[in-house]
Parts: C-alpha cells; structure tokens; sequence
C-alpha cells in the first residue's frame, strides 16, 4: 500500500516537472524491451539492421537469466525485438519463460517473414502480443522491405494467427504495424487501414527518426513526407478513423498531433521524458540502457546484475537528464511523456482500451 502511494506521488511529481523533487521518485519500471538478436531477415530501406552479423549474443540460459532480473526489479511487461526475434531458434523457449513468470504483457515484435510457419509456437508458448511490421501495400511494402513476397508472408502470417487464435480462443492482439509515416507509402494509409479493419487487428504506426540506432545513416531526407497538405490529409483521416473505430487505432490523439508537428519540423519536444523512470533496454549482448536506445549502456548483465546497474548513481544521473531531453532526442512518444497542461483531457478522450 505504502509503495503504491509513493509510485502514485512520484508520477504526480514526473507530471508537474518538479524538478528539486525528483530525487523522491522511485523507479517504476513498467516496460523492458529486450533486443533478442541484432541480425535480420529483410533489406529494409529504412534500416540498417540487416547489415549486421551479430554473434556471441546472450545464450538461451543467459535470456532466461535477464527475464527473471527483470521481474525481480518487478518490471511488468516485455516486448523481444530484434533485428528479426524469430531469427533466435529458442524464441518459444524464452516467451514461455517469460509466460511462467507472469509477465502481464508478453510481444513480440516481427517483420512477419516467419510468422506463418512459428506462429502455432508463438501461440502455444504465451505470448500476448504479436506486433508486425508492414510497410505498404503488396509491392510497395516489398520495395521498402527490400525482400520480394514479403507482403504476403507477412498477411498469411497474421492470417494464421488469427485462425489458431479463433480455433484455440487463445487471447492474442496483433497489430499491424507500418513504419511510418513514410513518403513512399503515405498514400496507401487509408488502404492498410481498410486491411487490419478486414483481419480485425489494430493499426498502429512509427516515426523515422535518425537519431536511434536502426535508423542511423538511411537516407532521410528522401523517406520522410514533406508535403504538408498531404500530413495534413492524413492526420484528419486518422483522427476521423480513430473516432469512428477507436479499437483500430488505439494511438492517441495528442500523438497523433505529435507526429504532425514531426513532420512539419515544429518543435516535438515540449515534454518532460521519463522512460528512464519507467522502461529499461536490454540489447543482444547483455547490455543495459536506461530506458532509450540513444544514451550511451550503463552496464552489462554479463558482467554485473540488473538490479545494482538501475540502482547506481549513474542510472539516476542520466534518467534525470533524459527527463529535462538533455539528449539528442528520438520520437519514442509514449502517453508516459504528455504534457500535465493536457493530461486530462488525454484521460477523457484518448483512452485506448
């Protein structure tokens, strides 16, 4: 009872930006995303992921080790990234571990290139959540994606998601989900919409952003909508969808203003960030960053234990100057960082249940 009052009071505190009270806030770890493995399957455009060759990545004991450091700080829920997680042959092995855990949310998020053939795998080993990437429309999304048939790899996969999940009345939500809001697909918005609609899936969406690590070196200037009626256009449809069939786009609509102000070059940082006081990073190789992939890792589990790292001087050191956007800034726009002034109004009408 006593640490729920004090998360409560520490969120009131994160809200208000009250700087000189900021070292009464505890860490409230909600999220951990957990990059299984750095190599990937697809070609992407707007990533450089694929590139890499990534070996001597945590064993399936050392990831098992990393879940049970997680829930022992008692963070809530995981979502295994990649480069491609079903790369990782034990993928079913450390969803169930993280299942036998009790983690509240289990998701992973993939390309699809390999969904159809684990998908029975992801299923009967507890995941949650299964978020897949899709770019565009058939060959549009396969021109991004860099891989020929990639589009329809991706939609069976999630077909035959969709059919275990009705046949075993298994609780799975999969979202769609495009990496967007891209020049080369921004067109076809409407038309992927349409296409969860029919699946009966959600639709979300992604920012490109130069400054995280996936998108370090793509071509921006060349992938990124300039044309302001058109951003005009689509964030006007996205609310009017969002309003009309609010279970198919959950994305809330101060985001949703967020992400016009983005591509409009408007300032996009006018909250206070507090990933560092609710989610942690775990990479490939055991390291540990503090809630967002830019900053620098503060640690690794090869070496020394979750708890002690989040718990070090160092931690509170940089979550504090994450929080002011002393960084280089990324696009991560969870409801976490919305403005106090616009709080409630985000409680009243931007819930995404």
């Amino acid at each position: 009872m006593q640490l729920r009052v004090k998360k409560k009071l520490g969120n009131v505190i994160l809200y208000l930006g009250l700087r000189k009270l900021l070292k009464f806030v505890p860490l409230d770890l909600e999220w951990a995303n957990i990059r299984v493995t750095e190599n990937c399957n697809s070609k992407c455009t707007t990533c450089y992921a694929w590139k890499n060759r990534s070996i001597n990545e945590l064993t399936t004991e050392e990831m098992k080790d990393a879940l049970h450091q997680l829930k022992d700080v008692n963070v809530k829920n995981v979502i295994f990234i990649g480069g491609e997680p079903l790369l990782r042959d034990d993928i079913g092995t450390l969803i169930r571990e993280a299942s036998l855990l009790q983690f509240d949310s289990i998701i992973v998020v993939t390309n699809g290139l390999l969904l159809e053939k684990k998908a029975e795998e992801l299923l009967k080993s507890g995941v949650t959540h299964i978020t897949v990437s899709v770019d565009g429309v058939g060959h549009t999304n396969d021109i991004i994606r860099g891989i020929p048939g990639s589009y329809e790899k991706a939609i069976e996969g999630i077909k035959k998601i969709q059919r275990l999940k009705n046949n075993g009345k298994i609780s799975v939500s999969v979202t769609l989900l495009t990496t967007i809001l891209l020049n080369q697909n921004v067109d076809e918005i409407p038309k992927l919409i349409e296409i969860s609609k029919n699946l009966k899936i959600h639709w979300l969406f992604n920012l490109l952003d130069p400054n995280l690590d996936i998108f370090n070196g793509i071509p921006f200037s060349e992938l990124i909508v300039k044309n302001e009626k058109k951003i005009d256009e689509t964030i006007h449809f996205l609310k009017e969808t969002r309003r009309k069939h609010p279970w198919l786009i959950p994305t809330c609509n101060h985001i949703l203003e967020y992400a016009r102000n983005y591509l409009k070059g408007r300032d996009r940082y006018n909250f206070h960030c507090i990933h560092g006081y609710k989610m942690v990073y775990i990479g490939a190789h055991g390291e540990v960053w503090p809630g967002c992939w830019i900053m620098k890792p503060i640690g690794n589990l090869r070496k020394d234990r979750l708890h002690d790292i989040i718990w070090s001087k160092r931690h509170k050191e940089i979550v504090q100057k994450m929080y002011f956007t002393k960084c280089s800034g990324c696009t991560n726009r969870y409801e976490f960082n919305i403005l106090f002034k616009h709080l409630v109004s985000h409680k009243l009408f931007c819930s995404t249940k």
